[in-house]
């Protein structure tokens, strides 16, 4: 399942390039999947995996109104590049 959660989350965000998403919002695109998982879990194992490969970076977006930063995630040319097959990762699966 791993796997495919990987591959999943990079599918999203490559549905939204160059713009980028928050881990919160992967979590309920998961869900719309029917694939549970917990913040902690999902940022430990999947992001941090993704991450360290290159294939997605971490954006500190600033809010303005509210004086806060929030992290967000996108793709990068290598995560786009894996996804097109030009790169080929046995941790990433198509579902």
């Amino acid at each position: 399942m791993r796997k495919q959660v990987n591959y999943l989350i990079l599918k999203f965000l490559e549905q939204v390039y160059p713009d980028s998403l928050t881990v919160k919002m992967i979590e309920a695109l998961l869900a719309d999947w029917r694939i549970f998982t917990d913040s902690k879990k999902l940022l430990e194992e999947n992001i941090k995996y993704l991450l360290e490969k290159g294939y997605i970076e971490v954006l500190e977006v600033e809010l303005p109104a509210h004086q806060a930063k929030i992290q967000k995630l996108r793709l990068t040319a290598k995560g786009k590049a894996l996804l097109e097959n030009e790169v080929v990762d046995e941790q990433v699966e198509a579902v």
